[in-house]
């Protein structure tokens, strides 16, 4: 991957109401913060192909295009007959190739940059595919392809997660697909009286709170793939796990039984390899099934695969109602990397020290719903 300098890349932050960029000066001690793009958009993620063109994935009126680094911007939907679009991904093998994933759990691919699109409809023949449920509705996620990953040694392995149906992984370019959820059923804990106590005061039957589980296994919230080899991280519902063989079989590598539930997840390849998650906020004393999202906002890091876990708080701020959403948590790949994090709340935080401290660098953003280096 090409080493980038401050000067050469910024910070794309997708919001529920338009983008912005945010650029560093030499240092990254000042951020400029442009003019807010594509107003009245619903903006999941804004990337770029490395060939001069940026894609944002909006879940209003499908992909947009800008061929002039964000200046001016173009719908490019050709073929897309589905607009509500909640990622987009260029792939890093094959020039002029992008794919889409949008709701109701279809997935897109385009050979010329974006000029028009085709469905992978290999898609519908995936493992348990007829099961992969309808969507919830009221702007929540539901039923999408809200991750699309690649694997940077093998041009032809994609991996996908469908919502609440898990990861998925192609070896031949999207002709055929595998389930990856080995090891995902045994690790996971739940708070029976918590469950109870959201849906009725009578305990739900055995196979009613096994359904659930299994359920609740299957929601992985977002995967980061190893620039290196097979290593895959994912952040789901029930926690963190960790792949060595390229998802086959996952081991739970969770910070503990409290901190587990989260969205976003990140991988740097600096010296060690530092994974880094945001937990939900989280203040022990809601009575709902997930939580209380409130409290102190920490970023947790492992260097050693997950076997230990260091809590990071400097510069970050306590008695909060916020989160981190999947989309919301990225690095540049500068010679000392910086770590970047949007919140549903509007602010902004950078840490040039691999987490040890944090800066707010924007505040009254709007719900950030990405942030993605170009």
């Amino acid at each position: 991957m090409r080493e980038l300098t401050s000067n050469t890349f910024k910070v794309a932050l997708a919001t529920k109401n338009g983008a912005y960029f945010l650029t560093p000066d030499e240092e990254r001690k000042k951020w400029d913060l442009s003019k807010p793009f594509l107003m009245d958009e619903n903006v999941n993620k804004v990337v770029g192909d490395g060939y001069g063109n940026y894609f944002a994935a909006s879940l209003s009126e499908g992909v947009f295009k800008s061929t002039d680094s964000g200046k001016t911007w173009t719908p490019s939907n050709k073929g897309l007959h589905v607009r509500k679009v909640w990622e987009i991904e260029a792939d890093p093998h094959h020039r002029g190739t992008v794919y889409a994933g949008t709701q109701f759990g279809h997935l897109f691919k385009s050979t010329n940059s974006g000029d028009n699109w085709e469905e992978m409809v290999s898609l519908h023949d995936a493992p348990n595919r007829q099961n992969w449920g309808i969507d919830w509705g009221y702007n929540t996620t539901g039923l999408t392809i809200h991750t699309i990953k690649f694997d940077p040694t093998t041009p032809d392995r994609i991996f996908i997660v469908a919502a609440g149906n898990g990861t998925y992984r192609s070896d031949d370019g999207g002709k055929t697909w595998k389930s990856l959820k080995n090891g995902l059923n045994s690790t996971c804990t739940i708070d029976t009286d918590k469950l109870i106590s959201s849906a009725s005061d009578i305990a739900p039957p055995e196979e009613k709170l096994s359904k659930h589980l299994a359920e609740v296994h299957s929601d992985t919230h977002k995967i980061v793939v190893s620039p290196k080899d097979g290593r895959v991280y994912q952040q789901n519902h029930c926690g963190t796990f960790f792949s060595d063989n390229h998802g086959d079989l996952w081991r739970d590598v969770s910070i503990d039984k409290h901190n587990r539930f989260g969205f976003s997840v990140d991988l740097v390849e600096s010296g060690a390899p530092h994974v880094f998650i945001v937990p939900v906020p989280d203040t022990g004393e809601c009575k709902d099934h997930n939580v209380c999202i409130q409290g102190q906002l920490s970023v947790y890091s492992t260097t050693d695969g997950g076997k230990s876990w260091t809590r990071h708080t400097k510069g970050l701020p306590d008695k909060v109602h916020t989160n981190v959403l999947r989309d919301s948590f990225t690095h540049d790949n500068t010679e000392h990397p910086g770590l970047y994090f949007g919140t549903t709340t509007g602010d902004m935080y950078f840490s040039g020290d691999l987490g040890n401290s944090w800066k707010n660098i924007g505040t009254g953003l709007g719900r950030i719903q990405g942030v993605n280096v170009v």
